[in-house]
């Protein structure tokens, strides 16, 4: 991850919900900040993929959905129940 000064907001925010916490999160920066500091997995595959996927969205300016996808998939390997308006 080369910076968070960069952020790509998401159509909707994502809320997750875990035995003792309630992340919402609402962009690719978020995301990042999630998964390093709050994750109920300290590692995974989902969420080495996630963390690549957000990077990609920060540094090349690319469209935030892959990392929005990667995002959830990371949370469901991490046990959360995923939250959204859209179809997950």
């Amino acid at each position: 991850m080369r910076t968070l000064s960069t952020d790509r907001f998401w159509d909707e925010a994502v809320t997750l919900e875990g035995n003792a916490q309630v992340l919402s999160v609402k962009s690719t920066r978020d995301a990042v900040l999630c998964l390093r500091y709050y994750w109920a997995l300290a590692d995974g595959k989902a969420k080495r993929l996630a963390l690549a996927a957000c990077d990609d969205v920060i540094s090349r300016d690319n469209l935030p959905d892959r990392a929005k996808a990667a995002f959830i998939e990371a949370a469901k390997e991490a046990g959360y129940r995923v939250n959204s308006w859209m179809p997950v």
